[in-house]
């Protein structure tokens, strides 16, 4: 089997695998795509910008899987963004993962997978990779102005981060976005903080992508004392100053970890619907 990098010619002769990324469940890997013309931009992004790639595995002129990736040489670790292996070939899998690792020395890869995928159930991936997060998938769309009481409920200014700082650490510590990330990133995300007599008791971050119209990934609910009320509350206080600033929402995700059921739930009683159960490994 040989293993080597997507070159432009190859375009054209990987779209049964691509068919396979959009028609099959069980193929699914994430960030999840639509449309075939996603995957293809994904595919020519990796061709034509640094610290991006895609390899092909062949085998008798044929493909028999591919894998994108990008790798952050700061934070020193790699992120697949899209994997897909014809026949399910665990051989295809390991070849793939073992010619990034050979490439990255030292540095772990993290790969996102759908509940269904066939590559839970492989025992010779799931006996070495670690489960790092797993979460329900929920969307909202075209979210619209609520009259909810949100008394408390501020936006957090960047110059009031320091105050900020110790509570988010407290439940972010082992995220990407703790606090000096999240510093550092702060234009890009709106950060919603609750108060009771002048201490912060409950966060929402939502990372902003666009604004015609504005979507949003909410990337953590944190709350001192877990209440349906404070989190429903910064939900509403989040979509109403998303409104105004940007005039519209076009749509909103949120990643839930599985354990979470009182956020599932008041997710899903506002708007939000679960898509998929999410899977993140590190290999």
């Amino acid at each position: 089997m040989q293993i080597r990098k997507l070159e432009r010619p190859d375009l054209a002769k990987v779209r049964p695998l691509l068919d396979l990324a959009i028609k099959e469940q069980d193929q699914a890997s994430y960030p999840k795509f639509s449309s075939i013309s996603d995957l293809y931009r994904e595919l020519e992004y990796s061709i034509e910008f640094m610290a991006t790639s895609t390899l092909l595995a062949i085998e008798d002129d044929e493909i028999k899987g591919l894998v994108t990736y990008f790798w952050d040489e700061d934070e020193k670790y790699i992120q697949t963004t899209l994997l897909i292996i014809k026949n399910k070939d665990p051989e295809v899998l390991e070849g793939l993962l073992e010619k990034i690792k050979k490439d990255h020395k030292a540095y772990p890869i993290n790969i996102g997978l759908g509940e269904a995928s066939w590559i839970n159930k492989e025992k010779s991936f799931v006996e070495k990779a670690k489960i790092v997060e797993h979460s329900h998938v929920l969307e909202a769309k075209n979210l619209e102005k609520s009259s909810a009481i949100t008394e408390n409920i501020e936006l957090l200014a960047k110059e009031d981060f320091a105050v900020y700082k110790d509570f988010h650490d407290s439940f972010a510590k082992g995220m990407y976005y703790s606090s000096p990330n999240l510093y550092r990133d702060f234009d890009r995300f709106r950060v919603f903080v609750k108060k009771d007599k002048g201490e912060i008791t409950a966060s929402l971050l939502v990372k902003i992508y666009g604004k015609n119209p504005c979507k949003g990934e909410i990337f953590g609910i944190f709350m001192k004392d877990p209440n349906k009320d404070i989190c429903e509350n910064l939900i509403k206080a989040m979509e109403n100053f998303l409104i105004e600033e940007f005039g519209k929402i076009g749509e909103i995700k949120y990643f839930i970890e599985v354990e979470k059921e009182l956020e599932l739930e008041v997710a899903q009683a506002n708007g939000f619907e679960k898509l998929d159960t999410y899977i993140l490994y590190r290999a």
